[in-house]
This record gives C-alpha cells, structure tokens and sequence, in this order.
C-alpha cells in the first residue's frame, strides 16, 4: 500500500490517493495493450544481413557507376598504346626506306668494286641530307667521337722515296763538305750556286776577309725544304753554329754563298763609313730594339729595330728605323711574331739619311723577303 500526496497550484488543496495492488483477473483490454506493447519493440528481420544490403538499390547504382568508370579509363588507356605502337612503328618503317634509298645508291655507285658492301654499309650510316666537305686530295676527312664538327686528318706520309730523299741530303751533306774544305775562293766558286753573279761579290768579299778552309766539326740537322732545297747546320771547331743551304741544280749540288756568309751589294764596314743615301741591299738578323735619338728620336712615329750583319767579324750593330705609318713596320712585326719576337733573318735595303750624324742609324727602305735565301 502506497500514499501519494498531490497539490494543486491554484488552492494548493491538498490531495491524498492510495494506490493498491489488485488481483483482478485480465480483461481483453489488458490483453489487446500487451499485444500493442510487444508489436512495438524491435523486431528481427529474415534472412541474411549481406544479402539485404547487396540488394540495397543505392549500392548497386554506386556499383554500377564504378564498374563504368574504370572500364573508360581502360579503354583510354587501351586506346594510346595502340597509337605509338602504331606511330613507331611507322617511323621504324620510314626509316628503313630512307635508308635502303641510301644502300641502293652507293651499292649502285660501286658496283663491280671490291669491297663495296662494306662502302655502302658506311654511307648508309650518313643522314641523307648532310653535306660533306670537298676532301683534298691526300687529306681524310673524318668526325672524332663526341664531336659534331668535321676534321680532316693528313694522310700518312708516302714513304716511297725516302731512301731517294737520303740521297739527295747525302749528296748535299758532301758538296757541302768540299765547299768548306776549298783552298781558296776560287775553288769554292764551282761549288756554288749562280756563279757568274756571285763570282765578283765573292771576289770583293774575300778582298777584306780571310780566305782559305773553313775549320768546322761536323754537319747536323740536316733538313729537305723541298725537292729543290735543303738545310744543314755547320758546327765550327770554336763551337760557333752557321746555317747552310744547298740547291739541287741540274751540275748536281750547290751551296748558297750569299745566305751561307750573309753577303750584301756591299761590304757592311764599307757601307757605314761611306753612308750611302741611296738603298743598298744586305742580309741582316733583325730583332726588336728601343734606340731613339738624332733624326730618329720620336717613338710616336717610328718602329725601331735592331740590325746585325755576319758577314764580317765583329761587325758593328746598327738600328733601322720605320716609319709607324709604313706597311714595312707590320711587314717586319709580322716576322717577328710567327718566331716570338726572337732574332729573325731578313733581306732588306738600308740607307742612310742626307745629313746622318752616326754610322749606327739607318733607314729600312724595303724588305725584300724573309730569310737570306734568293729563289
């Protein structure tokens, strides 16, 4: 037994009711709300739980919506790789022709020859539209690895004649010999080269210098310019060197006498005692110099250069000088830069000026040519 104490809010009367437990026996009414009650609680559904979601209209639209995706992209996918296998295999195919086009060709250019499966293999190698240079006769034209620019390579040597090249040096190496071994200047006449026009410088030369055999320890370095020249170092017996150049003449072997004593129009004492206002000719090594005084002493407008002539001993070195303005100035700069500067021998004509106070300053009128040989 139970008592429940109930107020109102508006009398605040208070209410009193008593709750009882009653053994009354179910009515169809109590029947029918249990019914209700228990249709109202969660019921388990049939069957399986997967195969009521599988069947779920949403994941199979979700499903279906895949399934087409993917097969797009394998159809793309599908699709390029059969365009460059295709495309490859058109340039494969391109290829092949032009290069066949290019086999025919030399295989047609060379046939009957031997070895022209081998010529055309090579040139078949050649982008048809690459220009080759002209190739000089006895030069190679070839293109080293790594590098896309064309060289062209000379030809080994012909050796062919080398023993007759020996010849000819051992024949000049003899002459040579004898013209230094000769009596007298007369002697050694015959053994030189144009010798109605040298017989008198000769003449006048050993006039003032000592006549007789030339003391000498052996003849090196022999070298063939060309068929026509060679050179040969003599080696005195006082350790002095002098250049010696033989010509091969239709007589045999002849030294040049000029280049071989540095001869001139005249004698180089002669010359600078007299102080000739006219060109003279003279073979002279010629250096860089920096001599500027007298007439010659404005380095603004003049080359200087240092003059040495051997063909007397001792002889006195004078300076020549250039006008800046002259194309004689970068004539001899020239010479002088192919040998770094160093001594140089040049043919030249010198003079002096009218009113020259010393004998040691010059005018340089003309070179002749380089070296002291005259062709």
């Amino acid at each position: 037994m139970v008592m429940l104490q109930m107020a109102e809010k508006s009398t605040k009367t208070k209410r009193r009711a008593l709750l009882m437990n009653q053994a009354e026996p179910p009515t169809t009414t109590s029947l029918t709300r249990s019914k209700l009650a228990s249709s109202q609680e969660p019921q388990p559904l049939p069957g399986d739980a997967f195969e009521r979601m599988r069947m779920d209209p949403e994941i199979q639209t979700f499903r279906l919506r895949l399934l087409l995706g993917v097969s797009l992209v394998a159809g793309v996918v599908i699709i390029l790789l059969v365009l460059s296998l295709y495309q490859a295999a058109q340039e494969q195919e391109a290829m092949k022709q032009s290069f066949g086009s290019v086999d025919a060709k030399t295989a047609s250019a060379e046939a009957g020859k031997d070895g022209a499966a081998k010529s055309s293999s090579i040139t078949s190698m050649i982008p048809p539209d690459e220009v080759m240079p002209p190739v000089t006769t006895g030069n190679l034209v070839f293109r080293p690895p790594g590098s896309e620019e064309l060289k062209m390579a000379s030809a080994a040597p012909d050796r062919s004649d080398s023993t007759e090249n020996l010849a000819r040096l051992a024949a000049a190496e003899e002459v040579l010999g004898k013209f230094l071994q000769a009596e007298n200047w007369m002697q050694r006449l015959l053994l030189v080269r144009n010798q109605l026009r040298v017989a008198s410088l000769m003449s006048i030369y050993y006039a003032k210098n000592a006549d007789g055999p030339m003391l000498f320890d052996s003849i090196v370095e022999a070298t063939e310019l060309s068929p026509q020249f060679s050179e040969h170092v003599v080696v005195f017996e006082g350790g002095g060197r002098r250049l010696a150049t033989v010509e091969q003449t239709a007589q045999g072997p002849r030294v040049d006498w000029e280049s071989f004593v540095g001869a001139g129009e005249m004698a180089w004492s002669d010359f600078l005692e007299t102080k000739p206002a006219v060109p003279k000719l003279f073979r002279v090594l010629v250096s860089p110099a920096g001599h500027f005084e007298n007439q010659f002493g404005d380095p603004a407008l003049l080359k200087c250069y240092s003059l040495r002539n051997i063909s007397e001993p001792g002889a006195k070195v004078v300076y020549g000088y250039v006008d800046k303005q002259n194309p004689l100035a970068k004539e001899l700069d020239y010479w002088l830069q192919q040998n770094n500067d160093a001594t140089v021998p040049i043919t030249v004509r010198l003079k002096f000026p009218l009113d020259a106070l010393v004998d040691f300053q010059v005018w340089i009128s003309h070179v002749v040519h380089a070296g002291w040989v005259t062709k």
